[in-house]
């Protein structure tokens, strides 16, 4: 008998205030929760695990885990349910991944843009991207590449506003520039002044998306020289503009 494929039931952005905390609870369906800012302690079948920004917990359904914000920091969070169908095998996940690349977040982005879908159209293609996403988290793991590629997304959150060099971030990985640029770029899949580039235009859509700032503040906060750089760049990184990203909010 042919069992259903995997529906995404619920995507969304989640931004819970400070300090909060969730007693152990269980889900009806599979659920992902991918940390965008903040940090998540989270106890799920004896293990304590926290989830950083840039790295995805994963919670089986019907298993009991009790969740808490740490050092009373603000989080956003992007949290995903699905029902368990064929073509997404869960048995091997881990508990909690980094998403070295940034595909999975470009992914449940994509997938919030079209929630709740408007037409089959779209309903298709949520369905589709619940699948890649699933595959891209199957691949991930935590080793000594992940702890590099977390470990420079950390520092340059800290240090988004100011510019940042190459020198800078081969500190950080404590390698000399060569070295760094080639075993950074094998890590994230792609080279670290792009990813950096790449992280300033994530830290201006959480910005178009959760303030009312106009362009021309948010661009030095985030490292660009004004608010036509900050637009050429979010175009060429997102394929669309601040203004029309604000729109669909």
């Amino acid at each position: 008998m042919n069992r259903a494929l995997p529906k995404a039931i619920n995507i969304s952005r989640l931004h819970p205030p400070a300090d909060w905390s969730m007693a152990a609870h269980a889900h009806d369906n599979h659920e992902m929760v991918f940390v965008v800012a903040g940090e998540v302690e989270t106890v799920m079948a004896g293990r304590t695990s926290i989830a950083k920004p840039g790295m995805i917990k994963f919670h089986p359904r019907g298993v009991p885990h009790a969740e808490r914000a740490l050092n009373g920091g603000v989080c956003e969070l992007l949290c995903m349910a699905w029902s368990e169908g064929e073509g997404i095998d869960t048995s091997g996940w881990p508990q909690v991944a980094a998403d070295r690349t940034g595909r999975i977040r470009e992914l449940m982005e994509w997938m919030i843009e079209l929630s709740p879908p408007h037409d089959i159209a779209s309903a298709l293609t949520r369905d589709a991207l619940l699948q890649a996403v699933g595959f891209a988290f199957a691949g991930a793991g935590r080793g000594p590449l992940d702890e590099l590629v977390l470990a420079v997304r950390a520092w340059v959150r800290e240090h988004i506003d100011q510019s940042i060099y190459l020198d800078d971030l081969a500190r950080v990985g404590a390698m000399s520039r060569f070295h760094f640029n080639r075993v950074f770029g094998r890590a994230a899949g792609m080279p670290p002044m792009r990813f950096v580039r790449e992280m300033r235009v994530d830290a201006a859509r959480s910005l178009l998306l959760n303030t009312a700032l106009p362009l021309r503040e948010i661009a030095p906060r985030v490292g660009f020289s004004d608010e036509f750089q900050l637009s050429r760049v979010f175009r060429q990184v997102t394929g669309q503009s601040p203004a029309s990203l604000r729109r669909r909010r």
